[in-house]
């Protein structure tokens, strides 16, 4: 059954097609009955029946129950099963045998196709469940599948679907298919099916936004419309996966972006008793104010009319660190080396206004202030955090515009011992050579 929001997404979703690459609609192609039975509460043994569609908006069910040897159409109450005598639904098409899809084309041609080598669909599902992706596999059970999610609406208790139809978008993301899976996920309620108990369907949409973004950062936007779609729970696990995703925004540079979904999560996590993000979402905003209000002054320096937004980011990250600096983090936390960094970026900020103008005394000295404060961070940081190369670039930055060439050395040397392979190995090794 088509239903308006099918329609609304479907052309809200061709928009998007530059974006993603061009998506089969897999829902059109594969739409048609799927064979089940009815089971009933009492007094009558379950039938096999034919299920077309169900209407959520309407709350019908249509199908086609056989009786007597033919099968005869039906409307039934979504809501009011219980009432019709019946206690639910029973898929019975993954008895189906196909041919092994995991058979090589040779195979296929050497012989005629035995029964040894036909497969049900339960076996390939089984593979999915068992983690053991690939494509063959995801062709094979994608015209059954497709039929099956039109009915998630149905409750998991009177139609039990719910479970290959996440094990198959999981296998999607994992696949690294995100077209597709963005296609399936941008049309499911995802919000009802958080209140059936399928939480991974909006678990799985985080981790594919997160992917897509990372994959191709053009595709924020696309992905961001994907994101406000997932409900966020007072959970310490739903926190951490958003987090995660807003940080995915501020490492590809979409600052206004990371802000934006930093600021949606912020409220939840302030309200929870038992989050560990409390601290560090109050200081990523700020970094990512510093980081556009660079990008601004930059264009700024070419067109004055960026100047108003350039001043409203770095009034934000003042305001910001004046705030975090009446209660900072403990000196004992991993945030407290961020809240340094970012106290540092502020100071190099001021540095560079003063150099600008060509004071250059007030310019050192808030380049030794930025020394001070990024060098406290990284003596109570861990390796293992992810912004502590951009810590020790900044020191060495810092030590470079106060001319101690030695020092600055020195830092640049310690990024390429603790983070060899990596982008800031790169920079720091161009840095020392053009020392």
């Amino acid at each position: 059954m088509s239903t308006p929001i099918f329609r609304i997404l479907f052309f809200w979703l061709s928009s998007l097609s530059c974006l993603l690459g061009q998506q089969e609609d897999f829902f059109r192609k594969y739409a048609g009955p799927i064979p089940g039975k009815v089971h009933y509460l009492t007094g009558v043994n379950p039938k096999e029946i034919s299920l077309r569609g169900v209407d959520a908006s309407k709350g019908i069910i249509y199908g086609a129950i056989k009786m007597d040897g033919k099968f005869l159409g039906m409307e039934l109450e979504l809501r009011g099963l219980a009432k019709q005598n019946i206690k639910g639904f029973e898929f019975t098409g993954f008895q189906q045998s196909i041919t092994n899809p995991l058979l090589s084309k040779e195979q296929l041609a050497s012989a005629k196709v035995q029964k040894r080598d036909k497969i049900t669909l339960a076996r390939l599902m089984q593979s999915l469940e068992n983690e053991q992706y690939n494509m063959p596999v995801i062709d094979a059970v994608r015209p059954t599948i497709y039929k099956l999610m039109l009915f998630l609406p149905m409750s998991p208790d009177t139609f039990l679907i719910h479970g290959p139809c996440l094990t198959f978008v999981k296998a999607l993301v994992e696949l690294e298919q995100y077209s597709e899976a963005f296609y399936v996920l941008s049309r499911l309620n995802l919000s009802q099916l958080d209140d059936f108990g399928y939480r991974e369907f909006s678990d799985s949409a985080l981790d594919l936004a997160g992917k897509m973004i990372q994959a191709n950062p053009k595709s924020a936007k696309v992905s961001l419309a994907l994101l406000k779609r997932v409900s966020i729970r007072d959970d310490s696990g739903d926190h951490e996966a958003y987090l995660r995703l807003a940080n995915s925004l501020r490492q590809q540079g979409l600052y206004k972006e990371a802000i934006d979904e930093y600021a949606r999560l912020s409220p939840v996590v302030q309200k929870s008793a038992k989050s560990p993000f409390k601290t560090i979402l109050k200081i990523w905003p700020i970094y990512c104010y510093i980081k556009n209000y660079e990008l601004y002054s930059a264009y700024a320096a070419r067109d004055k009319r960026y100047a108003p937004y350039a001043s409203q980011y770095f009034n934000a990250a003042k305001q910001g660190i004046e705030t975090l600096d009446k209660t900072p983090p403990s000196r004992q936390t991993n945030e407290y080396s961020l809240y340094k960094l970012v106290r540092a970026l502020v100071r190099v900020q001021f540095a560079r206004r003063y150099e600008a103008g060509g004071d250059k005394v007030n310019a050192d000295k808030y380049y030794r202030q930025s020394v001070v404060e990024v060098t406290e961070g990284i003596v109570s940081a861990r390796v293992g955090l992810d912004w502590l190369p951009e810590s020790l670039l900044m020191a060495g930055d810092a030590y470079e515009k106060l001319e101690q060439v030695e020092a600055a050395k020195n830092v640049y040397e310690q990024v390429t011992r603790f983070f060899p392979g990596s982008k800031w190995e790169t920079v720091s090794r161009k840095r020392m050579e053009a020392l």
